[in-house]
């Protein structure tokens, strides 16, 4: 039992760390260029879509009034300077002795040692808080990019599925039309033939634009279109590769 308690008082620790998100790993620091084609994709689009660069800028803006709480004592701070007859020329009057060029001064309420700490304190919440919003900002971006990713990758296989019956269909309505020639197929069978063969390009008409639809949307989060992405041309190749597998 002592031997249970002591691994498991090891191990508690090491699977919390385990499950402790790593930002980094959502997305990849930008001097890292050693990645994968959708970690490519995420890291243009944190870098590219200005949502983006707000939470990040919302970081220095909390940092600088983080600074200026803790700094606000300084108010109570002051020093006046006064400039007349007297204090220009003081040996011309005795009166110069009440009329001193300038004046210092410090003035704190009690207040002040209740509000400075406390702003002090918000402004580091407020610090604290800003960064959390990029890293929910990173775990937003990374989920649009990829669940985009899927949705583009299914319309490029829907495309290369639906291509395969087009061709298929359109070999059919060959046969059909050889065989009308020959009275084998009368001509509603001929016609039924054309029809199913227009239906499957319609089909394809609709994939195609579902894939477009859909690559726009992907390159409006990254900011860039995907042609211009190192690696596209080897992930078409993969997935025309992954589509012949599927026939």
């Amino acid at each position: 039992m002592k031997i249970f308690k002591t691994v498991l008082f090891i191990l508690v620790p090491l699977i919390a760390t385990a499950q402790t998100v790593d930002y980094n790993k959502i997305v990849i620091p930008e001097r890292i260029t050693a990645v994968t084609f959708d970690e490519r994709l995420v890291q243009l689009a944190w870098k590219n879509h200005p949502s983006n660069k707000i939470v990040q800028q919302n970081v220095e803006i909390a940092k600088k009034e983080r600074n200026l709480a803790r700094w606000s004592w300084l108010d109570n701070i002051y020093a006046v300077g006064n400039l007349n007859e007297f204090t220009i020329e003081p040996n011309s009057n005795d009166r110069s002795t009440f009329y001193p060029r300038y004046n210092f001064g410090v003035r704190f309420s009690l207040g002040t040692f209740v509000a400075t700490p406390l702003e002090t304190k918000i402004a580091n919440d407020k610090s604290v808080n800003a960064v959390h919003m990029v890293n929910q900002q990173k775990l937003v971006i990374r989920e649009e990019v990829l669940v985009s990713l899927e949705k583009l990758k299914e319309a490029y296989k829907i495309i290369k599925l639906r291509q395969f019956v087009k061709e298929e269909f359109y070999q059919m309505y060959k046969e059909a039309e050889k065989k009308f020639q020959t009275n084998e197929v009368n001509l509603e069978r001929l016609r039924a033939s054309l029809q199913e063969y227009y239906s499957r390009s319609e089909d394809l008409i609709t994939a195609q634009s579902t894939f477009n639809q859909e690559k726009i949307n992907l390159e409006a989060i990254i900011g860039i279109k995907l042609e211009d992405v190192e690696g596209y041309s080897g992930f078409l190749a993969k997935l025309d590769e992954e589509s012949k597998q599927d026939f």
